[in-house]
C-alpha cells in the first residue's frame, strides 16, 4: 500500500500516471476523505494476483491509516471481493451517525443518574466505591450467614483442632512425609 506524496513536481505526476497505464491500474474508488484506491493485476495464467491500493489524499508521512472507512480497509485486506458502494457507505455513514447520537443520549442519562447519586448522598457502587468495613465487621460477628462463629456444619460440638481434618485428630504436620505410611 505504498502511498505517493502529492507535493511532487509536475514531471514526477506524469511519470506515475504513465507508470499506472503500464501496469494497468484502475481506479476502483474515492471514499469520503479522498483517498483514491486502486487495482491490479501481477502475472499471468495460474500466478496471476490481484494487488490493491490506496493513495493517500493528505501529505506524504502525515496520513492515519484510521482513516480509511472499514468497508474500505476491508476491501484492501482481501476480506471482501468487490469494493463498496456509494450506497454502501451512505447507509453506513447514516447507521453511524443513528449510533453515536444513541450513544450521546445514553452518555447523557449516566451524568445524571451520577448527579443525582451526589445530590442524594449515596456512594456509587459502580464508580470505585470503598467497601464498607464497619458495616462487613458487623455482618461478620453478628452470627448471620456467613458468620465465622458457631458449631461446625455435620458435627454436634463445639469445633475444635480435630473437627474440619480428614482422619479426625491423628493429623501433625510436622511429622507426616510423603510416601510414610502414617
Amino acid at each position: 500500500m505504498a502511498a505517493r506524496p502529492p507535493q511532487h513536481g509536475s514531471l514526477r505526476r506524469a511519470f506515475n500516471v504513465v507508470t499506472d497505464w503500464v501496469m494497468g491500474k484502475k481506479v476502483v474508488g474515492r471514499d469520503a476523505a479522498g483517498n483514491v484506491y486502486y487495482r491490479w493485476y501481477e502475472g499471468s495464467g495460474e500466478e496471476r494476483l490481484e494487488r490493491r491500493e490506496v493513495q493517500w489524499s493528505t501529505a506524504y508521512m502525515f496520513y492515519d491509516p484510521n482513516d480509511i472507512p472499514s468497508e474500505w480497509r476491508m476491501w484492501l485486506r482481501k476480506q471482501r471481493d468487490e469494493p463498496p458502494s456509494e450506497e454502501e457507505m451512505r447507509q453506513n455513514a447514516a447507521k453511524k451517525a443513528a449510533l453515536a447520537a444513541r450513544v450521546a443520549v445514553l452518555d447523557e442519562a449516566e451524568r445524571l443518574r451520577r448527579l443525582r447519586q451526589q445530590t442524594v448522598g449515596m456512594p456509587d457502587q459502580h464508580a470505585g466505591a470503598q467497601p464498607d468495613m464497619a458495616r462487613f465487621l458487623q455482618q461478620m460477628g453478628s452470627g448471620g450467614r456467613g458468620a465465622a462463629t458457631g458449631p461446625a456444619p455435620g458435627g454436634g460440638g463445639t469445633p475444635g483442632p480435630s473437627s474440619g481434618t480428614p482422619g479426625g485428630g491423628d493429623f501433625k504436620p510436622d511429622t507426616w512425609r510423603p510416601g510414610s505410611s502414617s
